[in-house]
């Protein structure tokens, strides 16, 4: 098996970088050979992962964090969402959040995870595909895809601020602050959300996430995931926010027991259509902002298989 790893030196704030070449070493002493890139934008992740599922690497690695595993992810497919190759996923964590792994039993520590790739087995998970308009032009529609989670509104700002704070307070505290930061700042507003088809209006809304897996960002959860079978997302949609109601949203989202629907809303759906007229909602998945509403998310036509244990 010939394996390609796609290295982020930057992940962690930079702080994993002096573990790389640990992690290489013992790559090299547990499974043997491989070919290995170092690499740090999004573009340029991608388009290793790209090469690597073109030039036929029957494995290939992110090390890195949330970002890095999504930008490998997206070098997997085409606009479209089809498959360049047969190529396996696997993972090698050096992040901060480490959503992706929770959802997915990959295991933090390095050696389990390089274990994984002495006999690898396969769990093949649906990504979810969206289409959402460009950061520096708006008349760009982008697709990409994303194995956990989207979110519309106050999760982008959020996960913006914390991002840059998280090296100083670590990842819960930098997302708490950072959504009690954003919860001070931010207006909610008018959303228009179609879900297969049927169009609901929904006033006063801060933040709807559109996910796969139980685990949204940084500690903030719904209760159950969607199963790899199951070809629906939730919808969480949090509207109605005030000081009052706010610890109650606040204990909602880091435990995953929803309680209140008119502050915290769960409902599920095929494809999803986002619109919010005359505003300039934000809109990230899988832990970085990426762009704006309009956005539509749906199924990619084809499955990943991800190395699990």
């Amino acid at each position: 098996m010939n394996y390609f790893l796609i290295i982020n030196p930057r992940s962690r704030n930079e702080r994993s970088r002096k573990r790389f070449w640990k992690i290489l070493e013992e790559f090299r002493k547990t499974i043997g050979d491989f070919d290995y890139v170092f690499v740090s934008s999004y573009e340029s992740i991608r388009t290793e992962s790209e090469y690597a599922n073109r030039k036929g690497y029957g494995i290939i690695i992110a090390i890195g964090g949330d970002g890095t595993i999504n930008a490998t992810i997206n070098g997997f497919y085409d606009e479209n969402g089809n498959r360049f190759s047969g190529a396996r996923f696997g993972v090698i964590y050096t992040g901060t959040s480490p959503d992706f792994c929770k959802s997915y039993g990959i295991p933090l520590d390095e050696k389990k995870a390089i274990s994984l790739f002495i006999e690898p087995r396969n769990r093949r998970i649906r990504m979810g595909r969206i289409k959402f308009r460009n950061t520096t032009n708006l008349e760009i529609t982008e697709t990409r895809i994303f194995a956990c989670c989207s979110n519309i509104g106050l999760g982008a700002e959020v996960a913006a601020v914390s991002n840059k704070i998280r090296r100083y307070t670590g990842d819960f505290a930098g997302t708490l602050i950072a959504v009690l930061w954003n919860l001070a700042t931010t207006r909610s507003r008018k959303m228009i959300v179609f879900m297969d088809g049927v169009a609901v209006e929904m006033p006063g809304v801060l933040n709807i996430s559109a996910g796969r897996t139980k685990y949204i960002a940084s500690g903030i959860k719904v209760p159950v995931g969607i199963s790899d079978d199951d070809d629906r997302f939730y919808l969480l949609t949090a509207k109605n926010i005030t000081m009052k109601s706010l610890p109650r949203l606040l204990y909602q989202v880091y435990t995953g027991i929803i309680t209140s629907p008119e502050i915290l809303e769960l409902k599920y759906s095929r494809n999803v259509e986002i619109q919010s007229p005359g505003s300039k909602v934000s809109v990230e998945f899988d832990g970085d902002p990426a762009g704006f509403l309009p956005c539509s998310i749906d199924l990619s036509p084809d499955t990943i298989d991800l190395m699990v244990e």
